[in-house]
């Protein structure tokens, strides 16, 4: 077993380091101690990009998450296997990715972008369509914010399935992380994963 104190590092730190250790064939299993809950779900979802078990605990000094290696550790599970393509009929998942960059749709005039990108999310949600996933980084982080007006539509798609995350930096360096919720913060090394195996990334 494996012990590493990973705290007081900056997102996406101590993922990068939980998933070096693991590149070992010879590590089984780890304690990992971080700082707060937002590292304990990005643990957890190195852990099933791993296809190992994890839990985890509160401690006095921080969180406590053990990660043990279920299968063959060279069977990395891949986005792909994760999120299969089911076909091409309207609600099925594609390996499609959205990667909201910014709050606005392209360049231009900043209340007729966020308008645009509103009916841009709207209509893809009523075509039927259902990406994979919908990440936000830098200030596409703002669309999750309690005031948003595509917070309504963003919640729709997570409740058809598809993964809503916003990178988790740039929610701290926006102050937005009291509005968005702890299961839909992510980090730098999940969005490189999802954007480099996505068959298509949209991002208007």
């Amino acid at each position: 077993m494996q012990r590493v104190d990973l705290r007081n590092l900056t997102c996406p730190e101590p993922v990068l380091r939980t998933k070096k250790l693991f590149d070992d064939p010879n590590v089984e299993a780890a304690e990992v101690l971080v700082d707060d809950e937002v590292s304990v779900r990005n643990l957890e979802r190195l852990s099933k990009y791993l296809k190992a078990s994890v839990s985890s605990k509160k401690t006095d000094k921080g969180f406590q998450v053990t990660i043990n290696r279920l299968r063959d550790p060279n069977a990395i599970l891949s986005i792909k296997e994760e999120y299969p393509v089911k076909d091409g009929s309207p609600g099925a998942k594609s390996t499609t990715v959205v990667f909201l960059s910014k709050d606005t749709f392209g360049e231009g005039d900043e209340e007729f972008s966020r308008t645009l990108l509103n009916l841009f999310l709207q209509t893809l949600f009523e075509t039927g369509q259902r990406p994979q996933a919908i990440l936000m980084a830098n200030s596409g982080v703002k669309l999750m914010a309690k005031n948003s007006a595509v917070l309504k539509v963003l919640q729709d798609f997570q409740k058809d399935g598809v993964e809503v995350a916003a990178c988790g930096l740039c929610v701290d360096y926006y102050g937005l992380k009291e509005d968005i919720s702890v299961t839909q913060i992510t980090n730098m090394f999940a969005i490189c994963e999802y954007l480099t195996s996505a068959e298509k990334v949209l991002s208007p």
